[in-house]
């Protein structure tokens, strides 16, 4: 079987057990609490709980240190056979009879195949289709509706899924890691960190023994599927038509942003992983307002608890999708404002969110209670929070005086022409200081501009920033941005004119909402605290762009027929509007391309690796290569450094002797390096290469921009040299036009001495 079809085997067998655990199960639990909500409604509701029920189920598993397969096992089915066995109680002795009895007569020959199967199809007919056919005839467009949008994701995430094998981002690795020690129930083994996504894969492997390292080159596939639809549900629940929410998937595959914005969609990453419950969670605080004014209470308390649970594993998955759940939430204040403040509403509210906050927090305090310190990446998203990073002139520069002179200057800089500062005693260049007046002159020329000049240079900046950013060349497309928001305020108040309060509130807390990522995006310009960084801002933005755009477009249709007071006539004004507007984008040719995102590891690195795991028993092989493949092999065999192979080989004095004591041992050496951290300059491995010295430092620095092409160069030779020496033990395992996997076949009693001289051992700077 080819790798290509290997994946799409894999991504379907990872898509159905992540939709079994946060779906079907669910279902079967709730479904008869959820029947009087929409499908919508009913299917978030089920994706929330049983994420939520799968992630602290893992963190109570892992602080008892009791995590493993059977645990995680008897923790998933213990509440549904106990639901099952409850509602059941009374039939299940009679139906195990029967069970039996067609078993004892299908063995005895007394009941044949055919009739088992045709008794199997007559039940699935009568509990699926038998007296529904209106049902599904009514269902019908709308599922043909789905599936040309799931056909546009396919086509745009999933060539690059089956074309490109290993890991996308560079990050990715790292969480491969935490994962990894999860299995040793070893939470938390960087510091204090949001682990929902790294949990969720942790219990895809452990519970359906899907490898680490499949999840997570295509997880960030299956994940992005969910993103979308969870656009398409959220925006079904407050929407008024039947098809306009499918806008939202028109409007994010259409080419009009930037690649920036979703190329890291091809990745499995626990930012926007925590997207799917952005959207979802806020509509739910939506419904709750729209439902406590009709004074269904029952409704409002189930609204409540899965805004609560949604707004949970936003901060549970990832602090950004938080934020920008944050601002959808302020949002949603300005445009029921009417209702916000409200004592009924503002303290329910209120006490939701509180207890959100708390459902999240709690298990990462209990790790800083246990003495865990935060992990890295938080102190860094805080700083970016505070504004404390290095920006250039923002570290050497102090504070200017009203005349524009420096107070207390700072700088590295030195010349002959230079003046000293008297309170630090640093040296600064007077053409630096000549710079900063000019700065400080402009600046006070700024501020005495008139007001209407100001605010139209700051609001060209805004639409260049954003054009920039998170628009592509597309002409326009950032005034349509910026304008579809006046359009939502205005479509809002139109609303609520005409006494459509509940709908005027949704379109207005869109407008907001689409107001605050906007200004987040723009935050430096506007002197605003940067509460994430421009780039992952705009992934947000877009988002949020697409679920505006589809909520005006929904609210146009229904002012156009609100006149006539027809469901079935909405159905088929919505379904119109979205054929033509498909019809145009496909005629214009606004479909983005497949997005191609390259690895940081070579395919033949990850058809090796899926080779090496299915032929060989666990531990009786080594790979040795560049860092990529430590961690996906963890579980199962041994990895040794390419770069220390080489540091051991400079000094054969002092090494005589390198020995790997495996029944096989994997080298894996790049023809054509990979790109990482920046090109290599180079199109493939050269002699000229191995003349260079080896790479010095640690980590993955050997095998970045240049020092990777001198990497491979040099395991080149000494491959070269070693098969000379060794014809018959050291074979070509794998290769391809840009890779080379040699395989070195010993007696573990016996292994050969790796330590040669291949020529290049130590090579001086030239």
């Amino acid at each position: 079987m080819s790798m290509r079809w290997l994946t799409i085997l894999q991504f379907l067998e990872i898509f159905a057990a992540y939709g079994i655990v946060t779906l079907f199960l669910p279902w079967r639990i709730l479904g008869k609490r959820f029947h009087r909500f929409s499908v919508a409604e009913q299917l978030i509701a089920y994706f929330f709980a049983g994420n939520f029920y799968i992630i602290y189920l893992v963190y109570l598993l892992q602080f008892l240190r009791i995590s493993s397969r059977v645990t995680l096992l008897l923790g998933t089915a213990g509440p549904f056979l106990f639901v099952w066995i409850r509602k059941r109680k009374k039939q299940i002795p009679g139906a195990i009879e029967s069970l039996l009895v067609r078993i004892e007569r299908l063995l005895d020959g007394e009941r044949g195949k055919k009739t088992s199967l045709a008794q199997l199809r007559r039940t699935v007919y009568e509990r699926c289709f038998r007296g529904k056919r209106k049902q599904w005839l009514h269902a019908l467009p709308e599922i043909a509706v789905l599936l040309a949008a799931i056909a546009a994701i396919t086509y745009v995430y999933g060539p690059n899924m089956v074309e490109t094998f290993g890991y996308k981002a560079s990050d990715i690795p790292v969480h491969n890691y935490w994962i990894n020690e999860l299995e040793r129930n070893n939470i938390w083994v960087a510091g204090v960190y949001p682990y929902g996504f790294h949990i969720v894969i942790y219990y895809l492997h452990m519970v359906f023994g899907i490898p680490t390292y499949v999840l997570l080159r295509i997880f960030g596939v299956v994940q992005t599927y969910f993103v979308y639809l969870a656009l398409v549900a959220a925006l079904k629940m407050v929407c008024r038509g039947r098809f306009t929410p499918y806008f939202g998937i028109l409007f994010y595959v259409m080419d009009i942003f930037n690649r920036s914005t979703y190329a890291r969609f091809e990745s499995a990453l626990p930012q926007e992983f925590s997207m799917i419950f952005v959207l979802t969670s806020v509509c739910m605080a939506i419904r709750f307002f729209q439902e406590f004014a009709k004074e269904r209470n029952g409704n409002c308390r189930w609204y409540l608890v899965q805004f609560a649970i949604g707004f949970s594993l936003t901060l549970t998955v990832h602090f950004y999708g938080t934020m920008a759940a944050g601002l959808f939430c302020i949002g949603v204040a300005v445009g029921f404002c009417f209702r916000f403040f409200r004592w009924n509403y503002f303290r329910r509210i209120l006490i939701t969110g509180i207890l959100s906050v708390l459902l999240s927090v709690l298990p990462m305090a209990a790790g800083v209670a246990m003495g865990k310190g935060l992990q890295g990446s938080l102190y860094w998203g805080m700083n970016v929070i505070t504004g404390d990073k290095k920006q250039g002139d923002a570290d050497t520069a102090g504070t200017l005086s009203q005349d524009g002179v420096s107070d207390s200057l700072t700088a590295g800089e030195s010349s002959g022409n230079a003046t000293k500062n008297g309170e630090t005693g640093s040296v600064l260049s007077q053409s630096r200081i000549e710079e900063l007046r000019k700065e400080a002159e402009e600046r006070i020329q700024k501020q005495q501009k008139p007001l209407s000049e100001r605010l139209k240079e700051k609001g060209s900046a805004v639409r260049e920033s954003i054009r920039v950013n998170v628009m592509n060349v597309k002409p326009y497309i950032a005034e349509i941005t910026l304008g579809s928001i006046a359009i939502l305020l205005l479509l809002g108040i139109l609303l609520a004119v005409l006494r459509e309060n509940d709908f005027a509130g949704a379109v207005l807390s869109a407008a907001v909402y689409l107001l605050c990522m906007c200004s987040l995006q723009c935050a430096s310009l506007l002197h605003l605290p940067a509460l994430m960084d421009a780039n992952r801002c705009g992934i947000f933005l877009c988002y949020a762009i697409c679920f505006a755009w589809a909520l005006g477009v929904d609210a146009v249709v229904y002012l156009a027929i609100r006149r006539w007071k027809r469901r079935w006539l909405g159905g088929i004004a919505s379904l119109l509007t979205l054929v033509t507007a498909v019809t145009a984008v496909l005629s214009q040719g606004l479909i983005r391309e497949p997005v191609k995102v390259g690895a940081l590891e070579d395919n033949g690195a990850m058809v090796c690796v899926t080779n090496i795991l299915r032929e060989n028993k666990d531990f009786t092989w080594t790979i040795c290569s560049a860092n990529d493949e430590l961690r996906m092999t963890e579980f199962y065999g041994y990895h040794y450094e390419t770069i220390t192979l080489l540091n051991q080989l400079k000094d054969l004095g002092q090494n005589p002797e390198i020995i790997i004591p495996t029944k096989c041992v994997y080298f894996f050496i790049e023809k054509i390096p990979v790109s990482v951290d920046g090109s290599t300059g180079h199109e493939e491995v050269t002699e000229e290469g191995a003349k260079e010295p080896v790479p010095r430092g640690s980590g993955i620095l050997p095998y970045t921009k240049e020092s990777r092409w001198i990497t491979m160069s040099h395991m080149y030779e000494w491959a070269q040299r070693f098969q000379e020496l060794y014809p018959n033990e050291m074979e070509v395992y794998y290769e391809s036009d840009s890779f080379i996997c040699y395989r070195l076949q010993q007696n573990v009693n016996s292994p050969y001495n790796l330590a040669i001289d291949y020529g290049y051992n130590n090579p001086m700077p030239k």
